[in-house]
């Protein structure tokens, strides 16, 4: 009984003699500490100080140091550096640089919302009808299409102005066209030509009712004025 007493008084005793020492293993170091962080400030100070003091004296007129040098060339933008906040000497502050960031692989920018007037892109690919073409038969029967002023490509393209699928058709088979209030019709040298009235012809007038015939397919021409 009287080890197990001993036992734990000596263990106390022990306990309290290591706080006791870390406490002053704490104090010394902060006392260390405190000292470094001061003697980085004096050395930083006299390092950067005849950098300051030139950039004063070039702005405002200011007054060198006793003893102090005049930094020169490389040694002059450092000092300038320096009074920047970048720092010199060992313990100077990091100098700032942007960061950039690589966009990652497949990165797209998000779409920007537009507003849109469809007002306006009305008014500006609006053209006014002058007249129209009316299928007779076959397929398009009652098909019909609108001409505007200007030139009017028929064939069987896909960029005319009127398509007609008709195999004996040419791609850009004719063009009726609107100027100054009168329709013409023009054939653009067609396989099988263009027939008005039942009458082939290369270039001839338009007047309302009159009908075309383009390879085997029959139109009724309209005129809007």
């Amino acid at each position: 009984m009287s080890t197990v007493i001993w036992n734990f008084f000596r263990n106390l005793g022990q306990q309290r003699v290591d706080m006791s020492v870390n406490r002053a293993r704490g104090k010394v170091m902060s006392i260390q500490s405190r000292a470094k962080s001061g003697a980085a400030n004096k050395f930083n100070k006299a390092v950067d100080a005849p950098g300051k003091a030139a950039k004063r004296a070039a702005k405002g007129g200011a007054k060198m140091p006793k003893g102090a040098k005049v930094p020169k060339g490389k040694k002059a933008q450092e000092a300038a550096k320096a009074e920047q906040g970048e720092g010199m000497g060992w313990f100077g502050k990091k100098k700032q640089q942007e960061q950039v960031y690589d966009e990652p692989e497949g990165y797209e920018e998000p779409e920007k919302t537009v507003a849109i007037d469809l007002n306006q892109i009305a008014a500006g690919t609006f053209q006014p009808v002058v007249g129209w073409m009316v299928v007779l038969g076959g397929e398009l029967r009652g098909r019909d299409f609108r001409l505007v002023d200007g030139k009017n490509t028929v064939g069987t393209a896909a960029d005319c102005d009127v398509v007609l699928t008709d195999p004996y058709l040419s791609s850009h088979h004719a063009v009726v066209r609107h100027e100054n209030g009168e329709f013409t019709l023009v054939d653009l040298d067609s396989t099988n030509g263009c027939f008005l009235n039942d009458k082939r012809c290369s270039r001839s007038d338009l007047i309302d009712n009159d009908k075309i015939r383009f390879g085997r397919t029959e139109v009724k021409f309209k005129s809007l004025n």
